[in-house]
């Protein structure tokens, strides 16, 4: 019996004590692993009958048996919060699913981290990161920091588990465009007169210049320009026989978004390898995917690199 799942239907319940009585326990699990029947009627402000008409419906067989399915929930809770976050992941809105994976991919950081950290780094709003909290019965981020603070790790599977989760990254980005596309971008890119290479900073540097290199060895004419004052010049010369090529693993800048409208001025074509959330997607002639798991999106860029080489 998933005693949870029964507690939050009963919360929602019209009648007024046993929906206090249900929140009251999914509030206080863990304290209720040494509970008694007296204790627990009088810690959440109901009579010992309601307790013993809320066991019932809950489908326990008597009060003994839902004050043991009760205790052993508070004893699982903190062990199973790590799992019901990954097993819940599909089902979520794309906006939670980005949250839940920023929080599995460094869940240490996701424990000391304020709300705006957190959004920051899953690139939700605040708001979102609410909705994903309550959506797991705590009331809020503080309640999702203690609780994954108490989640114990667990050795065995850490390093397995990015592997599987970059594999399962990797194989939604080869479905989320189909075979053609690719081979369009390969066209465009092997008759450009000359590639103009922009997007991603920072940490993601050495990756550019990775691509910037893979671009010349496959015989392609590409500019890679980091400068502002440069690319300006550069983007107004651009010709309908060039073409633009944007690395976006992170956030879109305004630099980014001014070069695709000089790139639509001068009518020179865009391919733009991205996360589909991003409103590059939509702007850019040619969108080549990136996973939405942020952690996977280097692999995503060199995953989508080969899938262009072998296709020029």
């Amino acid at each position: 019996m998933d005693i949870v799942w029964q507690l939050r239907q009963q919360s929602e319940r019209a009648d007024a004590q046993e929906s206090r009585l249900a929140r009251f326990i999914l509030a206080n699990l863990n304290a209720n692993v040494h509970v008694t029947m007296e204790s627990l009627a009088t810690q959440a402000g109901v009579s010992p009958d309601v307790l013993r008409r809320f066991a019932t419906s809950a489908g326990c067989q008597d009060l003994d048996d839902f004050l043991h399915q009760v205790r052993k929930a508070g004893q699982q809770q903190d062990v199973e919060f790590i799992d019901v976050i990954r097993q819940r992941q599909s089902s979520l809105s794309q906006q939670e699913k980005r949250v839940a994976e920023a929080i599995l991919s460094d869940t240490a950081f996701a424990a000391s981290a304020t709300i705006e950290q957190l959004a920051g780094r899953a690139e939700v709003s605040a708001a979102t990161i609410t909705r994903f909290a309550r959506s797991l019965g705590c009331e809020d981020i503080r309640d999702l920091r203690m609780r994954l603070a108490r989640a114990p790790q667990r050795q065995t599977t850490h390093a397995i588990a990015p592997i599987e989760a970059i594999t399962q990254a990797l194989t939604q980005q080869y479905g989320q465009a189909e075979a053609a596309t690719w081979q369009r971008a390969a066209e465009m890119l092997r008759k450009a007169r000359s590639v103009l290479l922009i997007g991603a900073s920072g940490l993601h540097t050495t990756l550019v210049a990775d691509v910037h290199q893979r671009l010349q060895n496959a015989g392609l004419a590409s500019a890679w320009i980091q400068d502002d004052n440069l690319l300006s010049m550069t983007l107004s010369r651009l010709q309908p026989d060039d073409l633009l090529l944007i690395l976006a693993p992170d956030t879109v800048n305004s630099h980014v978004l001014s070069a695709v409208h000089h790139a639509h001025i001068q009518k020179t074509p865009v391919i733009a390898l991205c996360a589909k959330t991003l409103d590059l997607a939509n702007q850019a002639d040619i969108w080549l995917p990136l996973p939405e798991a942020q952690h996977a999106r280097r692999y995503g860029i060199l995953f989508a690199l080969d899938r262009l080489e072998a296709a020029l």
